[in-house]
């Protein structure tokens, strides 16, 4: 019975050290780790390398996408703001403010134009002078006579002259006169003279499109101004 029970003991001594051999040969050590960190520190580059700037381009791809579709909206805008307008009555316009607004105008082109029109109705003038202006010339003018003089003058300057012009600060004083009935009438004004020259300038078909039928005042001005000088 002793025997038997040696037997069994040197037995699973014997299994337990080759389970214990086969545990140690098992163990991982540090070279057998070298192939996975190598692996994983590749993968993390790639990540990085590729990966990143990949999902950096479909974010700015999407961001174009975005910026496309606003022109394409801004386009589709302008283009029903256009079929608004009627297009015999836009080429009309067109000549129109052709017609009304010179290409070009000099500062000695307008005193000569108010002397002459102040001497034609027979007014004094005592104060006369002009300077150029971005896209036009102003000055004061300051001249005196007869009331109806006086009107015909302002009359002409805005309506019949071959300029367009601008009146502002207007002061109008008047003085007894014997010799002229009526009295004397004196005004004094800011007079300016608006041109609009040929310019080659780049448009921007995305930008803000403001149709210019919102101003009708001023192209019923243009209007009354072309049928004066017809």
């Amino acid at each position: 019975m002793a025997l038997f029970t040696s037997q069994s003991e040197k037995k699973r001594q014997q299994e337990m050290a080759a389970i214990s051999q086969k545990v140690k040969k098992t163990k991982l050590g540090f070279g057998d780790l070298i192939i996975p960190i190598a692996s994983g520190a590749v993968f993390i580059i790639l990540s990085f390398a590729v990966f990143v700037p990949m999902a950096k381009s479909a974010f700015e791809y999407l961001d174009e996408i975005k910026v496309t579709q606003e022109k394409i909206d801004q386009l589709d805008k302008v283009d029903k703001q256009l079929n608004k307008l009627e297009e015999n009555q836009l080429n009309e316009d067109v000549l129109t403010a052709r017609l009304v607004i010179p290409k070009i105008l000099l500062v000695s082109d307008l005193v000569y134009y108010l002397d002459g029109l102040a001497t034609s109705l027979e007014l004094n003038i005592s104060e006369l002078s002009s300077s150029d202006s971005i896209n036009g010339v102003t000055g004061p003018l300051e001249y005196s006579g007869a009331y109806d003089k006086v009107i015909a003058f302002l009359d002409d300057a805005q309506n019949v002259s071959p300029y367009m012009l601008r009146l502002e600060n207007v002061e109008v004083s008047a003085r007894e006169d014997e010799q002229v009935i009526g009295g004397t009438w004196s005004i004094s004004l800011q007079i300016s003279g608006y041109y609009m020259a040929e310019e080659e300038l780049e448009t921007n078909i995305y930008g803000l499109f403001q149709p210019y039928t919102e101003y009708n005042d001023i192209v019923e001005i243009f209007r009354k101004k072309a049928e004066s000088l017809n």
